[in-house]
């Protein structure tokens, strides 16, 4: 099984992990510990200088409040369709007119505009 002291710091990554806490952290700790246990002149030295400290990026979000929106009237049908732009030049008679009368009416507008500048 193991000593006790690594059992405990087993059972401290796994409870963190249940608290959403990725294991990573404490095996990066661990790791960094491992190395200055390794040389003797950093035995009787404070570590928490060369450990990681993480930030916690968890950003709190404002709620915002909503409106009441009104509840529109059930009903079982759906939505008359809208019409196409073939159906809305069919209702204008555009639809029906040649080239050159088209080209004859996007003039005429032209010059309304230009007219309405000067």
């Amino acid at each position: 099984m193991g000593y006790y002291k690594d059992l405990k710091t087993v059972m401290r990554i796994v409870t963190d992990c249940m608290r959403n806490i990725h294991p990573i952290y404490s095996i990066k700790e661990l790791m960094i510990k491992k190395e200055l246990a390794k040389n003797p002149e950093m035995a009787n030295e404070n570590w928490d200088r060369f450990l990681p400290h993480f930030k916690k990026q968890n950003i709190k979000r404002k709620k915002v409040k909503q409106e009441k929106k009104q509840k529109k009237e059930y009903s079982p049908f759906p939505p008359e369709q809208l019409p196409r732009k073939e159906d809305l030049a069919m209702f204008s008679g555009e639809y029906f007119l040649t080239k050159e009368m088209k080209a004859e009416q996007q003039n005429e507008r032209k010059r309304d505009q230009k007219a309405q500048r000067k």
